[in-house]
């Protein structure tokens, strides 16, 4: 299962990082090397910080090579037909789901308390589209109006309760996988978001 997971969400993050890059007009070695942070670089954090060595694309070096090509594969694509951008945002919505549900099952599977499941949950899922915007200078998704990390956060939290219930860990992950990515695609085609922090100039001191 978490092979799958992991498999699915470097894909599909690379397809993210890919098209990100193209976007931004870069060569195809750039286009390499942003989807290659957009797809490992969550899960490179994610290690280091629960101390689970060697680090995922290491013990696997499968998961680069996927990585690589998926890419590839986007800039070859792309190059032959535009992709519009909501493609991109569709793609991490779907990462963003396979992700959070993959960090939160190992931080699980390592013993650690649901607090740290959910926020390596969390973590998993939006640390490499953060990267990949920053390296890009795009404002990163989390910080768009729209609900994004919301749903990683929901998508933890229906989880860890579904397990903590004693539901079976498959079924408890198609509801996670399914409410992330619920929050996340309302998001993005109905403009659900957050309240935001708004005063007016006139409110502010002098």
């Amino acid at each position: 299962m978490y092979f799958f997971l992991d498999i699915f969400g470097i894909v599909v993050f690379a397809i993210s990082g890919a098209l990100t890059a193209g976007h931004k007009k870069l060569d195809v070695f750039g286009v390499i090397v942003v989807a290659l942070v957009a797809c490992l670089g969550s899960g490179t954090l994610r290690d280091l910080i629960l101390d689970a060595h060697p680090v995922i694309w290491i013990a696997n070096t499968s998961y680069l090579f996927i990585g690589i090509l998926s890419a590839l594969a986007t800039f070859v694509l792309v190059r032959m037909h535009w992709i519009p951008r909501k493609t991109l945002e569709v793609c991490d919505a779907i990462g963003l789901a396979f992700f959070t549900l993959a960090g939160t099952q190992k931080a699980l599977a390592l013993g650690h308390s649901a607090e740290i499941c959910l926020l390596m949950g969390l973590m998993t899922g939006v640390a490499g589209g953060v990267l990949r915007d920053i390296i890009c200078n795009e404002i990163p998704l989390i910080f768009h109006k729209e609900i994004y990390a919301t749903a990683a956060i929901a998508g933890c939290l229906v989880f860890l309760g579904l397990h903590g219930l004693g539901i079976e860990d498959q079924q408890a992950a198609i509801c996670s996988m399914v409410t992330t990515l619920g929050f996340r695609l309302a998001g993005i085609f109905f403009g659900i978001s957050l309240p935001a922090f708004l005063f007016s100039e006139d409110e502010r001191a002098p």
